[in-house]
C-alpha cells in the first residue's frame, strides 16, 4: 500500500456537532469534497416518501449566493465535477476539483447543502421532472425487478419502499413539509464532511469552521425503523413482462449486517461464488452455457441485509440452473479449500486498494463508513478484517445464513 493511501485520518468534531474528516494525500493534484447526511428513504414516513430524493433535485435549484444554473457552470469552469446521490440510508453531495480551487468547491458545497432557496416555483417545476423519472423507472424492467424483489422480501421494514417515492406523495409535497424535513436532517448534527487530497488539514478545518461551522446544530428527530421479523418460510413470485427477451432470476437470503464481524466472511463467500470470471458460478454456469450472466452480492446494509444471486437466462433453463446453484452451494461446504479462500481475500483487498487510489472513491468509502456503518473502523480496518477471514468462517456463514434457510425468490419472464 502506498504511503498516501495509508496516511492517517484527521477527525474533528465541530462545536455545532458536525464531523469533519480530512485525509491528506500528496500523490494527487485532485481534491474530493464530500458532505454526507444520515438520511435516505428509510427515514421517511409515508407522506414523505421520495422526499430525500426530491431534495437532491431541489438543492441544485439555487442558493442564497448562487442563482439557478450557476453552480454547475462554476464547477465546470474550474474543470471540476459535481454530483449527488440518494440511497435508502444516506444522501451525499460531492465535488471533485483541482487542488488550487478546493476552497471555492467547499463554498459551493456549503451553499448547496446549507443555503438552498427551496422556492415554491422551483418545487412545482421539479415535481413533473421527478415524476417523469419515476415513470421511466417503471418502463425499465430491471428497475421493476428489484422493486418487486424488495417488496417480496421486506414486509415491515421501510426498505420495502422505493427511494424515488410514489407519484401521489410527490404531487403533495409542500414547501413547508420540505423545509421541515430539510431542517431536521440536513444540519450539522446529522452531517459528515469528508475532504481527501493534497491539502493542509489545519487550513481545511479553518475554512470549514467559516462555512459549515457557522450553522446551528439541533437534535435530530429520527423515526423508529421497525426491524424485519424473522422469515420462517421461503417465498416465490413469478412475474411476466412482455418487454423482455430473456428471463431474470433473483434469489436472496438474510445476511449479516455490515457492522458485524461475520460480514467480512460473507464478502469472501461472495467473491468465491459470483464475483468475476474466476468465480464458481461463472465457471459452472456461465462458461457451460446455462446462463447469459450470473453474479452475487449483498446490499451492504446495517440492518436487514440481504445476499442475492442474480442471473439472466432462458426460461426453459430455470429449473436446471436453480438445481445446479443449490447443489454448488451444498458442495462448497465440504469442497472449499484454504487456497480458494486466500485467493478470494487477495482479490478483495487488491480491488479495494485500487479503488481507493482515486480521491473520490477514497472519500466515498470514508463517508459510507461513517454514515452507514456508523464508525470509521469499517474504513480503517477493512483490509485487516478481510485478511483475518478463515475457511471455517466462510463455511460458518454459508451454513448459518444460506444452506437450508428461508429465501426470497423472484423469476421475471417474457
Amino acid at each position: 500500500m502506498s504511503v498516501a493511501l495509508a496516511s492517517p485520518l484527521k477527525v474533528y468534531k465541530l462545536p455545532n456537532g458536525a464531523t469533519l474528516v480530512i485525509k491528506e494525500r500528496e500523490d494527487t493534484q485532485a481534491v474530493a469534497l464530500h458532505v454526507w447526511f444520515k438520511v435516505g428513504s428509510i427515514y421517511e414516513n409515508y407522506t414523505q416518501k421520495g422526499m430525500a430524493h426530491f431534495l437532491e433535485h431541489m438543492l441544485f435549484n439555487g442558493s442564497e449566493k448562487y442563482p439557478y444554473g450557476q453552480i454547475d457552470k462554476i464547477v465546470e469552469g474550474y474543470g471540476g465535477h459535481i454530483n449527488a446521490g440518494t440511497s435508502k440510508e444516506y444522501t451525499f453531495y460531492h465535488i471533485e476539483i483541482a487542488k488550487p480551487y478546493w476552497k471555492e468547491g467547499l463554498e459551493i458545497l456549503y451553499q448547496l447543502t446549507q443555503k438552498p432557496l427551496l422556492s415554491e416555483d422551483m418545487i412545482e417545476k421539479e415535481k413533473p421532472i421527478v415524476i417523469e423519472e419515476l415513470r421511466r423507472g417503471k418502463d425499465n424492467p430491471q428497475d421493476v425487478l428489484w422493486e418487486e424483489f424488495e417488496a417480496l422480501a421486506y414486509k415491515v421494514s421501510n426498505y420495502r419502499y422505493p427511494i424515488i417515492g410514489f407519484e401521489d406523495t410527490i404531487r403533495k409535497f409542500t414547501r413547508k413539509a420540505l423545509l421541515e424535513f430539510f431542517n431536521n436532517f440536513y444540519q450539522p448534527r446529522n452531517m459528515y464532511i469528508v475532504i481527501v487530497g493534497d491539502v493542509n488539514p489545519e487550513e481545511v478545518k479553518e475554512e470549514v469552521l467559516k462555512t459549515f461551522g457557522k450553522e446551528e446544530g439541533r437534535p435530530v428527530a429520527r423515526p423508529d425503523i421497525l426491524p424485519e421479523p424473522q422469515q420462517l418460510e421461503s417465498r416465490f413470485k413469478e412475474i411476466e413482462d412482455k418487454r423482455l427477451e430473456r428471463s431474470y432470476w433473483v434469489i436472496g437470503w438474510w445476511a449479516p449486517p455490515i457492522t458485524s464481524k461475520e460480514y467480512y466472511a460473507l464478502l469472501v463467500l461472495d467473491q468465491i461464488l459470483g464475483s468475476g470470471r474466476t468465480s464458481l458460478f461463472y465457471r459452472e454456469l456461465r462458461e457451460k452455457g446455462l446462463v447469459y450472466s450470473i453474479s452475487t452480492y449483498d446490499f451492504g446494509r446495517p440492518r436487514d441485509n440481504l445476499f442475492v444471486i442474480y442471473a439472466a437466462l432462458d426460461r426453459k433453463m430455470y429449473p436446471e440452473v436453480r438445481t445446479k446453484v443449490f447443489e454448488l452451494l451444498e458442495k462448497l461446504k465440504t469442497e472449499l479449500t484454504d487456497d480458494e479462500v486466500e485467493k478470494a481475500k487477495d482479490r478483495i483487498i487488491n480491488s479495494e486498494l485500487f479503488a481507493r487510489e482515486k480521491v473520490d472513491s477514497d472519500a466515498y468509502y470514508i463517508g459510507y463508513s461513517l454514515t452507514v456503518a456508523g464508525t470509521l473502523d469499517f474504513y480503517k480496518y477493512f483490509t485487516n478484517n478481510i485478511r483475518s477471514v478463515r475457511k471455517q468462517d466462510v463455511i460458518r456463514v454459508l451454513e448459518k445464513y444460506i444452506l437450508g434457510k428461508p429465501y426470497n425468490e423472484l423469476l421475471m419472464v417474457p
